[in-house]
């Protein structure tokens, strides 16, 4: 008997996996979303960088006396 609940289980856990997970169609909508996200929060950081950077002197600068 407890055979038989343990394969009816797991029968059911594995149909239910299989009907929850997202459609081939959304998955790779939110795969798009996150590429435009992750493209979108680098070219903020690029931009903030640009902002502060820092410019070296060209010139060489004698450090020894």
């Amino acid at each position: 008997m407890n055979k038989n609940y343990l394969i009816f289980s797991v029968i059911f856990l594995m149909v239910l996996f299989i009907k929850c997970k997202p459609a081939a169609e959304d998955r790779d909508k939110m795969h798009q979303n996150a590429k435009r996200l992750s493209d979108s929060i680098a070219r903020v950081i690029d931009a903030a960088m640009e902002e502060v950077k820092i410019e070296q002197p060209t010139a060489k600068l004698d450090s020894v006396k």
